[in-house]
């Protein structure tokens, strides 16, 4: 395998490795952690700004790896400093869940009007960016949600970073360079992550690697020219954070309160609720998602024929049927917490 794919990985894991330690001492002199509380799943203060070095690795090593900046580029870049600090301002002095969905909008909106990025739903092109906007929110967001128990969050995202560069590698895509920086930062910061967890990455991480997840599966699109079967295949890989999204927004939602009203009902609390560690939670959710990968590559071998359907439509139909026997669409209206995007 080139080089050249994972010199940014290596990079990324060296940065992480070394910078984050740094990082989670200055967290807790300055008392920034995320404390215990009904919700939570630790019993003591862990520092939440981790999502910091984490950041900080990713871009480096990415922006070391470019050899041009077109504007597909910049605003790539400029697009994840927006997400990203509207999330550490968030860690250190809160937000408001509709300021920080403004924000991610924001974001996403100029993405797409620097990059000219978009997703083709249509002849429409203010369509196509709006549905482009509404698909980065929902990445953003789906791996807020996951980043509640330890290592979920960096594993899965690792996992699907190291899906496209497989995929990069195979078709001599342009998405490597970026997804194999995510890839590093992720293993960098499972050294400190996977339970029991020494830092969190607080939302300045969880929002800043859903955006990068989103760049992968639009620029995956953009070589792929964007059409057809190919537009499933990046919902495949992230169906894990996707279906546990969706199904917290809609059990908020059919209980009548606001979608950003937490719970204890994501799919890693009801397990916890079940007696599993952290560990086997983090491994299962790894599983998970490397099925969902391997499904991923089959269909872009098989080119997505009725047979492959329906195995990746009884795969899906499984995951959604041991979540709701699960009790995914419970609310137990005293299990609140403060409002979180």
């Amino acid at each position: 395998m080139s080089s050249q794919v994972w010199l940014p990985g290596a990079t990324a894991f060296s940065l992480l490795v070394i910078t984050l330690p740094s990082v989670r001492r200055l967290a807790s002199r300055w008392q920034l952690y995320d404390l215990p509380g009904q919700l939570k799943i630790h019993g003591q203060p862990i520092p939440r700004v981790g999502g910091v070095a984490l950041t900080f690795a990713l871009v480096t090593s990415a922006l070391a790896s470019e050899t041009s900046f077109s504007a597909h580029r910049i605003a790539f870049f400029l697009a994840l400093a927006v997400i990203w600090a509207t999330g550490l301002i968030d860690d250190l002095v809160g937000l408001s869940p509709w300021i920080k969905l403004t924000g991610q909008f924001g974001a996403a909106l100029l993405f797409c009007q620097i990059g000219g990025w978009e997703v083709l739903v249509s002849t429409n092109v203010p369509l196509n960016v709006a549905a482009a906007c509404l698909f980065i929110a929902t990445f953003v967001n789906a791996f807020n949600f996951l980043d509640g128990a330890d290592g979920l969050a960096a594993g899965v995202a690792g996992m699907i970073a190291l899906g496209y560069i497989l995929l990069s590698i195979k078709a001599g895509t342009p998405f490597d360079c970026v997804a194999a920086a995510l890839l590093g930062s992720c293993l960098g910061f499972l050294v400190f992550n996977f339970p029991p967890a020494k830092i969190f990455m607080g939302d300045s991480g969880s929002t800043t690697v859903g955006f990068v997840v989103a760049f992968l599966s639009m620029d995956f699109w953009r070589a792929k020219n964007g059409a057809g079967h190919e537009l499933l295949l990046p919902v495949v890989f992230a169906g894990l954070p996707l279906l546990d999204f969706f199904l917290a927004i809609f059990r908020r939602l059919r209980k009548g309160v606001s979608p950003f009203a937490g719970d204890r009902f994501h799919l890693y609390d009801l397990l916890f609720q079940r007696g599993w560690s952290a560990q086997r939670v983090a491994i299962a959710c790894y599983a998970v998602t490397g099925l969902l990968m391997m499904l991923g590559w089959l269909g872009e071998r098989e080119e997505w024929n009725s047979s492959f359907c329906f195995l990746l439509a009884l795969v899906f139909g499984c995951l959604l049927l041991a979540a709701v026997r699960l009790g995914s669409l419970s609310f137990d209206t005293s299990a609140r917490m403060q409002e979180k995007s």
